[in-house]
């Protein structure tokens, strides 16, 4: 499989704190990669890494054949609009725009036409609530909204952070079951502490004192 992210010797500290002190990863294109730790053990760090939304002191982020460290805050932000969907732990969706208003954000921004999140919509068990607002919606069904606007885009790379960690047990069921069905049309990287996620992972790791150690 083709490599998507290589990541060597990433290092990032905020004022005094060290938060990650020499990561090395590999994820190849199509796998489903689970990111385990405890609150504050960097995970959401590492995935802002690599989703251009932050950057390291030291060491190399690759993705998609393309240097980030190198990059200009244009190209950035051009790399996060066509090849990232980021997917929050509070879903992040607009109160006053419909369900298909948020999922099409993406494809607004790339300038693409509408259908295709309707598409989406659909296949996330949503295509009958696309007027509604978040709302009038369960904390389930806004998080499929969030996965829908990632999706949307077709990034090559997907990255969640705690994605069912405001969710019952059984909406964080199905979301996981989302994710594993989606996988075959993108990289997903997903941060969380539910050890559940071990199930659908293709490879998972577990942040401890700033490495990475691989537990799958």
């Amino acid at each position: 499989m083709e490599k998507l992210v290589a990541i060597s010797g990433v290092v990032k500290s905020y004022s005094e704190t060290s938060v990650l002190t020499g990561v090395d990863l590999e994820i190849a294109q199509g796998e489903l990669i689970v990111l385990l730790g405890p609150s504050g053990s960097g995970k959401t760090t590492l995935l802002n890494l690599i989703a251009g939304i932050d950057t390291a002191n030291s060491g190399e982020i690759v993705v998609l054949g393309k240097n980030l460290s190198t990059m200009t805050d244009l190209e950035l932000t051009e790399y996060r609009r066509d090849s990232v969907g980021y997917i929050f732990q509070f879903y992040n969706l607009l109160p006053n725009l419909t369900v298909l208003e948020n999922a099409s954000l993406g494809l607004e921004l790339k300038g693409e036409k509408l259908d295709y999140a309707k598409v989406i919509l659909e296949k996330v068990g949503l295509g009958d609530k696309s007027q509604r607002f978040p709302a009038q919606l369960s904390g389930g069904e806004q998080q499929r909204v969030a996965i829908a606007r990632a999706m949307a885009k077709s990034p090559a790379l997907i990255v969640a952070d705690e994605p069912t960690g405001n969710l019952d047990k059984n909406n964080s069921k199905s979301v996981r079951e989302l994710f594993k069905e989606i996988a075959h049309n993108a990289t997903i990287i997903i941060a969380t502490h539910d050890n559940d996620y071990l199930e659908i992972a293709d490879k998972a790791y577990e942040l401890n004192e700033g490495k990475l150690i691989k537990i799958k």
